[in-house]
């Protein structure tokens, strides 16, 4: 396939159109994978055989997956191809089991139908999937993201419900195309947006919930947040307290179903503690003037401007339940407004001022100084939100784009802006169910940590993850790796995490008597392993991965995952104290790698198999759409599977549904069967595990069926609109309610380094035919126009590092290195830096951490944020360059 990796053009320089005639039509196949087939496919005379013989093959398979990405892609019938695939599904399937494939597919897609019926894990983002009403909404923030490029569909309908009166603001560090269709447009720093969203939420709380009350806002905090649930306050030994835990039934003394997980509110006609009821109990929103509570001091953590946390003092109003010995707890409600700065008369702590108040945390003055974005504007757009939402009675929305999950705080800014949803009635986005399965039994999965735990990510690793952690931390993360984190996470059943055990789960469904009685036996005894545990043992690696059209692979660890020859690696990282260490490193753990795009793109050049499927640009392309293709690999599948596998019974774990009908999960607690702090219970202190018969003989007619979907409640333990996570790990890092967390400072993250540089904030914005999509015969221009990679500087940061115009210079991110010239311009701001992303670039393996509150799943609703950030910092290039 042709080779693209040319610099693309500046965004300045329009280019010409990109022509149809480069669109993939037909299946393509690696060469020397295909010759190997279809010999032993002669000789044996059945597929799943040809490709067991293959993968038994230690010299064949890793010739094969080192040609990956340097070419030599042949054209095939579409049949052969199907077969190919078809065949190394059914042999992963009887080999190794259903979750050892995965797939990277948009929720509700034909490929996460396809194998959800599988039983394959489906790899989708965490953070909810935009739904269709922001279209009508009245007020529209769309926050990050680039609507023209990202999502050209709903470019059309956003500029139609500008012409209907619908106000747009954008909210965007960088000019883009999506700015052009905003009414304004606020320009934050990079990786600042949360001290924004803060302060506008600040805003919201003081005029509309405190010094105003809006009916349609309190009526909605008490029906559908978590606003009105008693936490309880623990004292600190020097007069201050800090929250600790959702108060629960069972801390009451009742006794029933699942008391010790349903957390409890006080009612306001008898003003006692209890769990709340529709319609018959009406929850006290605030403590606050009530005769029975006083005020008290509660620290709460503040990461300031330079990153290094301290903590504040702020008051809010709480009470002993059952006597003066009783347990002191206040409402999440009061919590926050200590959070957000927002003072009531007579209670104690250092309060802002006012809004001009520029060194109190959440005021609008205070995200001036970390945003740039003026006060005045913060003040003004968050009133005309609030306003909008209380006249239409909820009808604003926000649009969120990916931006702000490329952040190591993405979590905290995604927080912060649902927030300003919650406290005024809004919708917000819904997550959608994979069609054809149960949501409670369906594998998911966070691409993010299917790439941290696959790849060579956590080898690289130059800190433990307490480097993250609050001045009010406890050390609940000393000495823990981000590996160490997960495979906690993993086997208490916090998050999803696939392979799940070291052993074929279609062997443990089929086991004679109870399966899941037999799988927790052998865990206690041993004889069961987790398969994060020892990620690198060839029998917990990933064995095929899908991609969907237009998804791109992880540009790191594609040594260990993919097998290609990778220019440098990166030098080996803090060890983790849980998980097994292998050397050397596995390279090419994938048996297959499919690609789905229909254009020559990056992950098209990397796959083993290429089946391109039609877009919905209206293009001329493939003859079959997404939906037909997988249709025809169900039909191939259910053929072979009818000699190889039969009907199978697949023992499913999934992490636990806090908040659901059948929540049996403890609180957030850090208890760890695995070091004796409890016995390993099902949907207790171990994934839920369930028994799924997988009848893969019909896998073509049940795919070809409508399925019904069947939605499990995924918001938090209290079934609620959350704002406080009551889990250990939040507090230790000290974001049990939102808070605002700088970009961090990658100097502490790569190590000290001797050479003068300068700490600037990155950015990369999108380019239409760069990154999305690849046209070679369209950047004729692009080479013409750049000749190389480029990096705009500000005058200040370059003469800060001795850099001039065109010199070599080293950007060093949590993403990796860069080697680029400088290009030095007035145009960019001091503390900024621009460069352009590129289709495909390999770099050094990044030296980031996996946040630990990305594994949290269900115990605080659903998270976002990647694991890199956005703070680079540069310096001149003192090296030789090939």
């Amino acid at each position: 396939m042709t080779d693209t990796r040319i610099s693309p053009a500046p965004p300045e320089a329009p280019g010409p159109a990109p022509p149809t005639a480069d669109r993939l039509r037909h299946p393509r196949v690696r060469a020397a994978l295909l010759e190997r087939y279809r010999e032993a496919r002669r000789r044996l005379g059945d597929p799943v055989q040809a490709w067991a013989e293959i993968q038994g093959d230690p010299e064949l398979r890793r010739r094969y997956r080192r040609t990956r990405g340097s070419g030599g892609l042949v054209r095939v019938r579409e049949d052969e191809a199907v077969e190919l695939v078809a065949a190394a599904y059914v042999h992963t399937l009887g080999a190794y089991g259903p979750d050892r494939i995965a797939c990277l597919s948009p929720p509700g897609a034909p490929g996460a139908r396809f194998h959800a019926l599988l039983g394959a894990p489906v790899l989708e983002s965490p953070e909810s999937t935009p739904g269709d009403d922001w279209a009508d909404a009245a007020y529209l923030l769309l926050w990050g993201g680039d609507v023209p490029v990202t999502r050209a569909p709903d470019a059309l309908r956003l500029a139609r419900a500008r012409y209907r009166g619908q106000k747009v603001v954008a909210v965007s560090p960088a000019p883009a195309d999506g700015t052009r269709l905003a009414d304004e447009v606020l320009h934050p720093h990079p990786g600042t947006d949360g001290a924004l969203a803060l302060a506008m939420g600040h805003v919201i709380l003081r005029e509309f919930l405190v010094d105003r009350e809006t009916p349609f806002f309190t009526e909605h905090a008490r029906r559908a947040t978590d606003l009105p649930f008693l936490v309880t306050l623990e004292e600190r030994g020097d007069g201050t307290y800090a929250p600790v835990t959702f108060l629960r039934a069972a801390d009451l003394g009742r006794r029933g179903e699942n008391a010790a997980c349903r957390a409890v509110v006080l009612d306001e006609d008898t003003g006692r503690a209890a769990v709340p009821e529709p319609g018959r109990i009406r929850p006290v929103l605030s403590l606050y003037g009530r005769e029975v509570s006083a005020g008290v001091e509660v620290l709460l953590p503040d990461f300031g401007a330079d990153g290094r946390p301290r903590a504040v003092r702020r008051g809010v109003p709480a009470t002993r339940l059952g006597g003066a010995g009783g347990t002191l707890v206040t409402t999440v409600f009061d919590l926050l407004l200590a959070r957000y700065g927002v003072d009531r008369p007579g209670l104690p702590g250092h309060w802002p001022a006012s809004y001009a108040d520029a060194d109190a945390p959440g005021t609008p003055a205070w995200q001036e100084a970390h945003t740039s974005v003026p006060a005045a504007l913060c003040i003004r757009i968050a009133r005309e939100f609030a306003r909008t939402a209380e006249r239409s009675k909820g009808r604003c929305a926000i649009l969120v784009g990916a931006d702000i999950g490329r952040h190591l705080h993405g979590d905290t800014l995604h927080r912060a802006v649902l927030a300003l949803l919650r406290l005024t009635g809004c919708p917000e986005p819904d997550d959608q169910d994979i069609p054809g399965a149960p949501d409670d039994i369906a594998r998911r999965m966070d691409p993010a940590v299917y790439w941290y735990l696959h790849t060579g990510r956590r080898r690289s690793e130059r800190s433990t993850a307490d480097v993250l952690a609050s001045p009010l931390g406890r050390g609940r993360l000393a000495g823990l790796t981000g590996a160490d984190c997960l495979a906690l996470a993993a086997r208490t059943g916090w998050t999803a995490v696939y392979p799940a055990f070291d052993r074929n789960p279609l062997d443990l469904g089929d086991t004679f008597g109870d399966p899941v009685a037999r799988v927790v036996a052998d865990l206690r005894a041993g004889d069961l392993g987790v398969a994060c545990e020892d990620p690198d043992a060839p029998e917990n690696w990933p064995r095929v991965l899908t991609l969907g059209g237009g998804d791109a692979l992880d540009e790191h660890g594609l040594r260990c995952l993919v097998g290609t020859a990778s220019p440098a690696q990166a030098p080996e990282g803090v060890r983790p104290r849980d998980v097994t260490w292998r050397e050397p490193a596995p390279e090419g753990r994938l048996d297959l790698l499919v690609s789905l795009d229909g254009t020559d793109s990056a992950a098209a050049r990397l796959a083993d198999v290429v089946l391109p499927t039609a877009t919905a640009d209206g293009e001329p392309g493939p003859a079959r759409t997404e939906f037909e293709t997988f249709a025809a690999l169900a039909e191939r599948i259910g053929a072979l599977a009818a000699r190889h596998l039969g009907v199978r019974k697949d023992l499913v774990a999934t992490p636990l549904r806090h908040g659901s009908s059948g929540d049996t999960a403890p609180p957030g607690a850090v208890l760890d069967w695995r070091h004796g702090d409890c016995t390993p219970v099902p949907g207790r202190s171990l994934p839920h595990l369930t028994v799924v018969e997988r009848n893969y003989p019909a896998l073509g007619t049940d795919f070809a069926a409508l399925g019904t979907p069947a939605p499990d409640d995924t918001r938090p333990r209290t079934g609620r609109r959350y704002f406080f996570l009551d889990h250990d790990w939040a507090h230790e890092l000290g974001e049990s309610l939102p808070v605002y967390r700088p970009p961090s400072d990658v100097r502490a993250l790569l190590g000290p380094s001797g050479q003068p540089h300068v700490t600037v904030r990155r950015l990369t914005p999108h380019e239409q035919w760069s990154v999305h999509c690849a046209y070679p015969d369209a950047l004729f221009l692009p080479a013409l126009a750049s000749g190389g990679r480029y990096l705009w500087l500000s005058p200040e940061d370059a003469g800060a590092i001795g850099v001039a115009e065109g010199d070599r210079v080293e950007a060093v991110s949590g993403d990796g290195v860069i080697v680029a010239r400088a290009v030095v311009s007035d145009r960019m701001p001091a503390g900024t830096m621009y460069t352009r992303r590129e289709p495909e670039v390999t770099r050094v393996e990044p030296p980031g951490i996996l946040k630990p509150t990305r594994l949290l799943g269900h115990h605080g609703g659903l998270f976002t944020g990647g694991p890199g950030d956005e703070v680079t910092v540069v310096r001149r290039h003192g090296g030789e360059v090939d």
